[in-house]
């Protein structure tokens, strides 16, 4: 009885519990699928931190297009709300150097997942490309390939291009603010500015004060003008003949005004006094008594006899005899 109850007991053991075998096979299953599904966990967690890297970038590169706008210097500013903290939390560090011209993640350890990415932006026309180098990983190329399209390569074929493009704007900017720098203090004389043909700092101009020439003979003729301009202000009420040395000319001037000639300076002489004198003759026909009186010194008919009558104006000796002042 005993033996049947163990016996009994011995098969109700067998049929709860688990073999060594059994074990085994569940622990190699779990094993695969941790071996399995762990990386991948682990790869999804670096790409969705990948990503919010790539974010972080766009706003970084937005606000140094920004900065671009209110006319910075890209190569002196980084982003407005950069943090190494958040850069480092994400397994990427800035790039030594980095700025708003040129702003470079790279990761921090050696992975095979994570890519270097960077943006540039022209230093003279604010144009906005992206580069990456691709990780090892192709599980990350799809990513690296939304970032920068072509640009996300090994190959430094098409960067250098872009390179020497945003060097040439650096070196037109750096050209043309010096020029400008110099015009600000109304010099006279020559400086270099920016010359697109040769995409290179040759361009002479000339400039005189306000006035800006592209050869020197326009510039010579400029700074003359301006110099005769300025001699000729001591005459501004002038009347008379007047050679001025600074424009290497005589002036016939009729009240500051330069009539072009002597005869038209005379011409005009002869017309003031000629309105002088019948302002007088005008005066002392409304004033002085009956009679005939002489012309004022005058070249022309202002000069004549005149007879007044009732202050009436008469110019002949036929009229003062036909008038009621005639007495024979």
């Amino acid at each position: 009885m005993i033996n049947f109850l163990c016996k009994k007991q011995y098969e109700n053991d067998m049929v709860d519990g688990f073999t060594i075998v059994e074990l085994v096979v569940v622990i190699a299953i779990l094993s695969t699928l941790s071996a399995i599904s762990i990386p991948n966990i682990l790869k999804t967690i670096k790409l969705n931190r990948l990503d919010e890297a790539k974010i972080l970038m766009d706003s970084y590169a937005a606000e140094c297009l920004n900065e671009f706008r209110i006319g910075s210097d890209l190569s002196q500013v980084l982003p407005i709300s950069y943090s190494q903290k958040k850069i480092n939390a994400l397994g990427y560090n800035k790039k030594t150097g980095s700025n708003c011209e040129l702003f470079a993640l790279k990761p921090k350890n050696s992975d095979d997942l994570l890519y270097e990415f960077d943006f540039r932006i022209g230093s003279d026309s604010g144009t906005l490309i992206k580069t990456a180098i691709p990780a090892k990983d192709e599980s990350s190329k799809n990513s690296c390939e939304l970032w920068a399209g072509d640009l996300c390569t090994a190959n430094s074929g098409n960067k250098n291009y872009w390179e020497n493009i945003f060097k040439i704007e650096k070196q037109k900017l750096a050209c043309d603010n010096n020029f400008f720098n110099w015009r600000k203090l109304q010099p006279s004389g020559s400086y270099n500015k920016w010359n697109e043909s040769s995409e290179s700092c040759s361009q002479k101009i000339w400039v005189h004060k306000n006035y800006i020439a592209d050869t020197e003979s326009k510039y010579l003729e400029i700074k003359a003008n301006e110099e005769c301009s300025n001699a000729r202000k001591a005459y501004s009420t002038f009347t008379g003949e007047k050679y001025i040395s600074d424009c290497q000319k005589t002036y016939y001037f009729y009240q500051g005004i330069d009539m072009g000639s002597k005869d038209l300076m005379q011409a005009k002489l002869i017309e003031e006094n000629e309105i002088k004198c019948k302002v007088n003759r005008e005066n002392k026909r409304l004033s002085s008594s009956n009679g005939r009186y002489i012309g004022e010194a005058d070249s022309g008919q202002c000069g004549n006899y005149y007879w007044i009558c009732n202050k009436r104006l008469l110019t002949t000796l036929d009229q003062w005899k036909e008038s009621d002042c005639f007495k024979p």
